[in-house]
């Protein structure tokens, strides 16, 4: 009975001094950023707690720059406290700086701490690690901004390199879908071979719009790949936009077929042509009274759509006045361009023929057919005096 109870004493004592040590943690408090990002420094705030039964003495706490983390050599990665208590915290900080060709993903922060009373622990602290998106961007696109239908125009975009780290096997691609009526002309896709930091490229791409293509606005899908120097894969997405329909331009004219004489009734046929590369919808003509004629008939006009090139006319029933010899024809002309109407005024001149100068054209004419009756009578008197003789 003594040896067991000498025995249960000394197994008592025994694990009394085993649990009665420090016990020192190194815990994550925040990251800025987060996560950490490729290539950039990050700040990293972390605390020290001491949660065993008894206090430390000279505690060291070292960060190891573990890959792909380093410390500038101004910066501190070895703190020391005289004394950490049961249950007291302390709280550090420290920048770190991120591999420019570090890989993404999970990653671990690694520190090592020692005391008198106790040989050194290793500390993992995990982060996440992310490549910086904004390490290519696209800068700057060139393009018109409108093109029409029909017709093939050049889109320009200017590749930047804005990290401090080089990129390679850069792809950029435009991938328009089903419902855009854009072509790529030859392949969808512009390659780089690298890129250096701060160092910008420019790219091409060769786009062809549809003939039957409506007026409207366009997204097409970018998308930029690309790999850094330890050969992560990078991805960004994004976006531009075109319009198609250009504007149009409406060119008011008048057909000079027939005339119209002082003092009577007359048909004047109106053309309207598209000069512009949009399409001009809904367009109406409504022409202005004046004192040189009345509008008898086709005064106000529905055309319909008109595309770029196309034309079409109208016909306006006048009566000219006895006194005019010439009318200036006011025709407000309004449509719709992408949604706006659009108001304009546009005049087409008119020539009157006056009394005066169909008498002209009578007496011009009376005298022209007396020469040509002379070669009739002429041919008529031959072929008689042919035929007589050869009897």
């Amino acid at each position: 009975m003594k040896r067991l109870a000498t025995l249960t004493t000394l197994l008592i004592l025994f694990t009394g001094f085993a649990t009665a040590n420090p016990n020192i943690n190194v815990e994550k408090m925040t990251t800025e950023p987060s996560p950490l990002k490729v290539g950039q420094y990050a700040d990293i705030q972390f605390k020290v707690v001491n949660t065993g039964t008894e206090d430390a003495e000279n505690v060291t706490v070292e960060f190891t720059e573990n890959y792909p983390f380093s410390i500038d050599p101004d910066n501190d990665k070895k703190w020391r406290i005289s004394a950490l208590e049961t249950g007291d915290t302390y709280q550090f900080r420290m920048q770190t700086r991120v591999d420019p060709n570090a890989l993404q993903g999970d990653e671990n922060l690694e520190f090592r701490t020692s005391t008198d009373k106790r040989s050194s622990r290793t500390h993992l602290l995990p982060v996440q690690v992310k490549a910086d998106d904004d390490g290519l961007v696209i800068d700057n696109v060139e393009f018109p901004e409108k093109v029409r239908s029909g017709t093939s125009r050049t889109m320009k975009f200017t590749v930047e390199n804005t990290a401090k780290a080089y990129f390679r096997n850069i792809e950029l691609s435009l991938n328009p879908g089903r419902n855009t009526p854009i072509v790529t002309s030859g392949t969808s896709g512009k390659r780089i071979n690298q890129i250096a930091p701060g160092e910008k490229r420019n790219l091409s791409f060769n786009l062809n719009i549809g003939q039957s293509s409506e007026n409207g606005v366009y997204s097409i899908p970018l998308n930029l790949n690309y790999e850094n120097e330890a050969g992560a894969s990078l991805q960004k997405q994004e976006s531009t936009g075109i319009v198609v329909g250009g504007t149009p331009n409406i060119e008011l004219g008048i057909n000079n077929e027939g005339r119209i004489n002082a003092g009577s009734t007359g048909t004047v046929t109106l053309r309207l042509v598209n000069r512009g590369e949009g399409t001009a919808k809904f367009v109406k003509i409504q022409t202005q009274e004046s004192q040189e004629y009345e509008i008898l008939s086709g005064g106000n006009v529905y055309l319909g759509d008109m595309n770029p090139d196309d034309y079409q006319t109208a016909e306006l029933e006048l009566y000219a006045n006895q006194s005019a010899d010439q009318a200036t024809i006011p025709v407000e002309i309004t449509y719709q361009e992408n949604g706006e109407e659009k108001t304009t005024t546009q005049q087409a001149n008119l020539n009157i023929v006056t009394s005066e100068e169909r008498g002209l054209y009578s007496e011009n004419s009376g005298n022209s057919i007396l020469p040509i009756a002379a070669v009739i009578l002429v041919v008529i008197g031959g072929t008689i005096y042919y035929w007589r003789k050869k009897r």
